[in-house]
């Protein structure tokens, strides 16, 4: 079974392309990794597996020093 979740806050991560935030995750299911839809700060989209991606430090929701 296909979800696709639509984040209500905007998460800012760091991609190997650069800077973006989490616009869609996916998950295609337990055997498969979750797919995180990602637009860069440059405009381009990708989607990124969890490895690849790190959340930014955000002090509003206490994640400092990540």
């Amino acid at each position: 079974m296909i979800s696709i979740f639509e984040p209500q806050n905007r998460i800012e991560v760091t991609t190997p392309k650069g800077k973006g935030f989490i616009w869609l995750v996916t998950e295609y299911g337990t055997e498969t990794s979750k797919l995180f839809t990602v637009i860069q700060d440059n405009g381009e989209i990708w989607e990124w597996q969890n490895k690849d991606i790190k959340v930014l430090n955000n002090i509003s929701f206490n994640r400092i020093n990540v």
